[in-house]
C-alpha cells in the first residue's frame, strides 16, 4: 500500500511542479509585457488582475510541492528532545491534524469555489471559480502526500524525527 501510495504522491509532486513552473513563468512574463506597455504609455488593464490570480495559484499549488519537499517551516526544537513514546505520538497527532483540516479546507474550498462560479473578475469577466479552484486543489495535493507520510509512518521502523515535515527526509 505505502508502495502505491509513494507512486501517487510522486505522480502528484511532478504535475504541481510543472503546474507551478508554469504559473511562476506565466507571472514573470506578464509582468515583462506589463512594465513594457507601462513604458510606451498604453498600460493593460486585465494584466494586474492575471498576474493576482495566478499568485494565488502559486501560493496553493506551491504549498504542496513544499509539503512534499519538506520545506516548510518547523519548529522542531521541543519535538527532538522528546522521549520516542511522546515524540511518536506527537508526530501522529500532528499528521492527523494536518489531515482534518485538508479535508475541511478540501470540502468547503470546493463550497467557496462552487458558488464563485455567478462571481465575474472586474476586469477579465471570468468566473471566479477558476482562482478559487485553487485552494482545494492545493488541498487535495497537499492530503495526498499527507495519506502517503501518515500510513509510511505507521509502516516504517526506525528513528521518529526522520517523520518531520520539515526534516526533508523521504520514506
Amino acid at each position: 500500500m505505502v508502495k502505491y501510495l509513494k507512486q501517487a504522491s510522486d505522480i502528484v509532486h511532478v504535475v504541481t511542479k510543472w503546474w507551478l513552473f508554469v504559473y511562476v513563468l506565466s507571472v514573470t512574463i506578464l509582468a515583462i509585457v506589463g512594465v513594457f506597455f507601462r513604458a510606451i504609455g498604453n498600460s493593460l488593464s486585465w494584466n494586474e488582475e492575471l498576474m493576482r490570480w495566478i499568485l494565488i495559484g502559486i501560493g496553493y499549488i506551491g504549498a504542496a510541492v513544499a509539503l512534499k519537499e519538506r520545506s516548510h517551516i518547523g519548529i522542531e526544537f521541543f519535538i527532538t528532545r522528546m522521549k520516542p513514546k511522546l515524540r511518536k505520538f506527537s508526530i501522529i497527532l500532528g499528521y492527523l491534524t494536518i489531515v482534518l483540516f485538508l479535508l475541511v479546507v478540501l470540502i468547503y474550498g470546493y463550497k467557496s469555489a462552487d458558488v464563485a462560479w455567478r462571481q465575474k473578475g472586474s476586469i477579465l469577466r471570468v468566473p471566479m471559480y477558476w482562482v478559487k479552484l485553487n485552494l482545494p486543489l492545493g488541498s487535495l495535493f497537499m492530503l495526498v502526500h499527507m495519506t502517503y507520510f501518515t500510513v509510511g509512518f505507521f509502516k516504517e521502523k526506525g528513528d521518529d524525527r526522520e517523520y518531520l515535515l520539515s526534516g526533508g527526509h523521504d520514506f
